[in-house]
């Protein structure tokens, strides 16, 4: 890996991304805006992506690569856009594409640490129970949110 300046882009975007991705989301559980953070991610599955691009397109056998790693990108990009866009849905959407990259993060590593095909699944199962308690969250948030304003209606509608 000391010769591939490319390989150690990738080995170390991916690093970054697998420590900014649970900082990230202490952050915001946190209440804090973690703009910081959340840009160190996105920077970092972008660079774990585009190398690993360019590492599938130029590596004999590793074609098929390519489409993890952008799909990898456009969940990142997608799950930070869903919120800050409030896309319909975004609070069922967003810990699925934000945990869905992050699983890809992992599975990178454990795939390749490993060469074990096991690795491909169990990430993915691991990664089910956040991404729920997520989604419990952000829905339970934006009910306490919306509470108010249905209150407001509901004693305005009555005069």
């Amino acid at each position: 890996m000391t010769g591939d300046p490319l390989l150690l882009l990738h080995v170390t975007a991916g690093t970054a991304g697998l420590l900014l991705g649970p900082v990230w989301l202490v952050a915001r559980l946190a209440g804090a805006r973690a703009r910081g953070p959340a840009g160190g991610y996105q920077a970092a599955v972008a660079g774990v992506a585009a190398s690993g691009a360019v590492l599938a397109v130029s590596a004999p056998g590793l074609g098929w690569l390519l489409p993890v790693a952008v799909a990898t990108e456009a969940l990142a990009v997608a799950g930070a856009l869903a919120r800050r866009q409030a896309w319909p849905h975004w609070r069922t959407l967003q810990p699925h594409l934000l945990g869905g990259s992050y699983i890809a993060l992992a599975t990178g590593l454990l795939v390749a640490a490993t060469g074990n095909p096991v690795w491909w699944v169990l990430p993915a199962l691991a990664g089910q129970l956040p991404i729920a308690l997520a989604k419990r969250r952000l829905h339970g948030a934006g009910a306490a949110a919306a509470a108010p304003v249905a209150q407001l209606r509901r004693s305005t509608s009555a005069r």
